[in-house]
This record gives structure tokens, sequence and C-alpha cells, in this order.
């Protein structure tokens, strides 16, 4: 289904082509001019009002075809998997919705579990991950993804309908599952930043996309990200600078550009972890969090960046391990039809996966195999990690053969699952109008942002340029490490002390952080030509617990800068070599200009000292 928004363009278009064929039958008919008059000519003003308004109307028509492609599969790829899932079996039905999980880095038994249980595919941990600690063994990971993408696709009879799905959390910061030598960026509480202190968004959807042509490169197909959790700041235990910020608003739009950009490396997303798991104060990795708040709360705060992503089109949307009282007592959320139906209502009509099922929020108080049955006849299409892939698979079949689980309900959650994949694959090969090797409409120009365009005039030069004064090239020309380098300086925010101010010339010293974290920030100041071991006292906070220093830097979350004592205190987002250069560069003076995404202490959100 096309978003409402990107209906902009088909309306304006069609608006353009009424007015022209108006006015030729006019021309055409015989009243509608003497036959020795003059032909009316159109002033200079009059033709450039008509270029500007046909330049607008391809403009919008382009971004309608590039969302179309990038927001998730479409009438013709549901029609496909209907037919897929007609032909299959009970046990590839029943596996084509499993996510399952194999222990370390051993493929072969992947592909055996994938082609004895027809999973939909495999999730790779860090464990699966080859390499040694920090870093990753780049061909032996390609190879293990080859080795597992292959099962099942022997031509025999009993050859797989659609490719099995590769995937991963690769958020960010925190949760990186594939470290150097790929790509590093910081957190997604970065992007916050920076659009809080200038409504940037541009950035957070070539940060994604970056992110997921290396994932592609190596195989993956799927990465569970981006959270559209609002976080409610020091109470929230789990998400901190995972998440976008505070502001429902803005998690939303950077949400939307996050998932586009995946969509643009032909990598499919999903936004999590509803109901939200950012204003819980327990974690579901260990015990079931209780969302308290009324419904109507949830809907203006915590569930809106889900709605407002579900308007403009996912791919797909997790479901975390949250009780809400007030739509079912006693229940997690994935386990909860009423749950599932508020996303339905939402309007998305895609994949609805769960949260890993073998999370103690679940493992420990609903059983292993019966939960998995519970969630997909609440409406769950993809159950995620579950405690034994084999005995979800058998525990489908039998409530199937039983009538406790309706079959129609099973078929229905395939083929959205089968869906999912036509669209990434053909994504993936550039076969839509979007996607790697997809060169852009001459009339999208450099556009870096993605999403529907509003329909006003202004709109074009919002979109088309990132006008962005700290980046000299071409935005549509940055390469990965410009838009990494660009994120680090644009967020760096200045909570306490004064801007621009000259903290260090010659030498600091450095406490806090881990080994890497002080290596990295040394290697930073040698660069600009500061020695290390004397001088101002630099202190990295890498969790929630505050210190002391002539400055304190808080590497990811920043909450405990409120309770730090420093003259200066700055949050940085993220540990990546970029991220410590833009702090070498604040303590030599330059501009902090990013803002807070979240409360800290006293200092409201968008607080910023320079």
């Amino acid at each position: 289904m096309l978003p409402t928004r990107a209906l902009t363009a088909a309306a304006l278009t069609g608006a353009l082509f009424l007015t022209s064929c108006a006015g030729n039958d006019d021309a055409g008919s015989p009243d509608s001019a003497d036959p020795g008059s003059e032909t009316t000519e159109l002033s200079a003003e009059e033709i450039a009002e008509q270029e500007r308004a046909e330049k607008e109307a391809r403009f919008h028509e382009a971004i309608a075809d590039q969302e179309a492609a990038l927001a998730g599969p479409g009438e013709t790829h549901r029609a496909e998997a209907a037919d897929v899932v007609a032909e299959m079996s009970l046990s590839e039905r029943a596996g084509q919705v499993l996510i399952g999980e194999y222990s370390g880095t051993d493929a072969d038994s992947a592909a055996e579990l994938i082609e004895q249980h027809h999973l939909a595919g495999v999730i790779l941990m860090g464990h699966n991950i080859p390499g040694e600690s920090g870093s990753v063994d780049t061909e032996a990971l390609a190879a293990q993804i080859e080795t597992i993408a292959s099962a099942g696709s022997s031509g025999d009879d009993n050859a797989r309908a659609v490719p099995p799905i590769i995937s991963v959390d690769q958020e960010g910061g925190l949760v990186t599952r594939v470290g150097t030598p790929v790509m590093e960026w910081p957190t997604p509480m970065a992007s916050g930043a920076a659009h809080q202190s200038d409504g940037e968004l541009w950035s957070a959807g070539q940060v994604h996309r970056y992110m997921a042509e290396d994932l592609a490169d190596l195989g993956f197909t799927v990465s569970f990200a981006p959270n559209a959790d609002v976080t409610i700041g020091r109470e929230d235990p789990t998400m901190g600078s995972r998440t976008f910020g505070a502001d429902p608003d803005a998690v939303g739009q950077l949400a939307v550009q996050a998932l586009r950009g995946l969509a643009d490396a032909g990598v499919a997303g999903s936004i999590k972890h509803f109901p939200g798991h950012g204003s819980v104060t327990d974690d579901s990795h260990n015990t079931l969090p209780v969302q308290q708040q009324s419904l109507s709360e949830l809907r203006e705060r915590d569930w809106k960046p889900f709605a407002d992503v579900v308007e403009v089109g996912a791919p797909m949307v997790m479901m975390g391990h949250i009780e809400v009282p007030e739509l079912e007592a006693g229940v997690p959320s994935s386990l909860s039809a009423a749950a599932y139906a508020e996303i339905r209502q939402m309007g998305h009509d895609g994949v609805i996966v769960t949260d890993a099922m073998n999370m103690a929020a679940i493992a420990d108080r609903f059983g292993g195999d019966q939960a998995v049955v519970t969630a997909l006849s609440a409406g769950a299409d993809l159950l995620l990690m579950p405690h034994s892939s084999p005995g979800a698979h058998a525990a489908i079949i039998a409530a199937v053969e039983a009538d406790e689980l309706d079959e129609d309900r099973l078929n229905e959650a395939a083929e959205r699952v089968v869906a999912l994949v036509l669209w990434q694959q053909e994504l993936a090969a550039g076969e839509l109008d979007a996607g790697p090797g997809v060169p852009l409409p001459e009339d999208l120009g450099a556009r870096m942002m993605y999403g529907p365009a509003t329909g006003n005039g202004e709109q074009e030069d919002a979109d088309v340029q990132a006008d962005d004064e700290s980046i000299d090239d071409d935005p549509a020309e940055l390469d990965a490490s410009a838009v990494a380098r660009h994120v680090a300086a644009q967020s760096i925010t200045l909570v306490e002390g004064e801007c621009e101010a000259e903290l260090t010339t010659e030498s600091l010293q450095i406490q806090g952080g881990t080994q890497q974290d002080r290596d990295r920030l040394a290697a930073a100041a040698q660069e600009a030509g500061l020695e290390i071991g004397w001088g101002p006292v630099v202190t990295l906070l890498g969790g929630t617990t505050p210190s002391s220093g002539d400055v304190v830097v808080a590497l990811d979350r920043p909450e405990a800068l409120a309770d730090s004592t420093a003259d200066t205190k700055l949050a940085l987002y993220g540990r990546t070599p970029e991220s410590f250069a833009a702090l070498v560069e604040v303590l030599g003076g330059a501009e902090a200009p990013g803002a807070l995404p979240v409360e800290v202490g006293s200092h409201a959100m968008g607080h910023t000292r320079c």
C-alpha cells in the first residue's frame, strides 16, 4: 500500500495533466478565438511558473516512486508470496515463521538447522562472528554467511522457494555485532543530538545506508534496527544511547531516515521495540517489565514514533516483551493479541517480528515451545530466536493438527515473511525504483533525505540539498568516512562550561573509560600535536557512574554528567576514532554544536552551552 503522503505526487501530477488537457481542448475549439486572431503567448513569468510546477511535479513523482520501493513489500510481492506459500507443506510453513540461532561459527550446523526445519533464516549474534576480540575476520564471516545462505538451495524438488534470511542486530554504538574493520558508527543518540541542534535529519539516513552497505557486502539481508523507543533518561536502564532521544517527534523522524537508509542499501530493517522499551524501568532480558502508563499517554508519547513510521511505510515492526496492563494484564505484549492489534490499527500490514523468545521475560514464565505458538496465534508473523528451533517447529505443526492454532493464521504469517524476502531480494538486486546501484532520477538531484515530501514549494530546497555549513563538498558525494566525521563533529554537546574555550593547547591527562577508549583519545590528541601524561585531566565516562576531572566526557548516554564534578562537561555519544577526533577539536577551542536529546539533571532536552 502506497503511503498516504506519497500520494501527493500523483495528485499533483494529475492536476497538471488535467490543466494541460483543458488548455488544449479550449485552443482547438471553434469558439475559443476568431479565425484571424493572433495566438496568445505566455509571458516570461508564466513560462517560469509552468516550468517550476512541472519540475515540482517530477520531483514529487520521483520521491513517490522511491518511497514505494523503500517502504516494504508491494501488492506484487504479496500476491507472489501467496502463491509460494500455497505450494508449501505444513512443515515448510511452520518453519517459514522462525528465525533460529546456532552455536559459535559452525555455519554447517546453521545450514543443517535451516534445511531440516525449513526455517525462515537465522540471526548472527556476537559469538557467531569470527575474529579476535574487538575485530572481525570479514573473509571468514562472508564465507560463513555464504554457506548459510545456500542452505536448501539444491535443485531437487525439496529446494527452498525463497532464500534464508541472514539477520543481525547492528544499531551502531553499544549494539554493534560486526566490528572493525567494518566502519564503526556512534550511538543512535548522536543523530538525536545533531537533530536537536539544528533539525538535521539527513545524516541519520546516510549513517544507516553506509552501515547497511557493509552488512550487505558480507551477505546480511536483515538488520533489526533502528530503535523507535523513546527514552525517559536516567530511569531507563536498557535503551539509553541506543535511542535517538526523548522527543517522540524527533525519534519518529529519525527512525524513518534510518529505516530508509537501510533499505537503500538493500537491507530490510525493523523498527523496535513496541510498545516502547525506553520508558520502563526493568530490562526484559532479565525479567518482564510492566508499563504502567495509560493507553492515551502511550499513544501520545511511546507509540507516536511507531505510528509516524508506519504511516509512511515500514517493512517490519518488532514486538517487545513488555506487559501493558491496560492492554492485557499479566501478559507480555509479544503474547497479547491486543498489542498486535494496536500495530495493525496504525496501518501496518507487513511483518511483525517478536523480540528474542529466549529472553527471561518469556522463557522464565511462559514456557519455551508453547510461547511460540501463543505468540503466533496472537498475531506474530516471525518468531525470533525461540528457545529451541526444532521444538518450536514441532510445536507449531502439532498445534495446527490439533486445531489449537488456526491454519489460516499460520498461512498469513508465512505469506508476510515470504513477501518481505521477495521484496528485499528485488531491492538488493536493483530491480526496484531505489536500492543499491539504482541511479537517482535527475529531479532528485543531490537529495539526501528519505521519506515523502510535504508538498509545499519550500520542500524542494530542503529535500534536494542538505544545507549544512559543516560540509564543504556536495553531500551526495560524501563517503562513509566523511559522514562518520560529520556526525561525530555535529553531535558533541557542551553541557557545562564555556563555549569555544581553549581547554588545552599543549597536553592532557586521560583517565576512565576502557583501554581502547584511552588509546583512541591519546592517538587523536597526538595527531593534533598534544602530549599525553600531563596537563588538564580528561575523564571518560563509559556508563552511568559519575566522576570528576577538569573535563568530564560521557561517551555513551549523558545522564551521569549531572552528578559529575568538573568545570567542563561534554557529551560525545560515541567511542569511534571520529568521535575522539571531534573531542580533541573541542578541547582545542572548536565549537560543540550538538544539543541534548534527553534531560541531564536540571538541563532540559535541547540544552547546550554553545
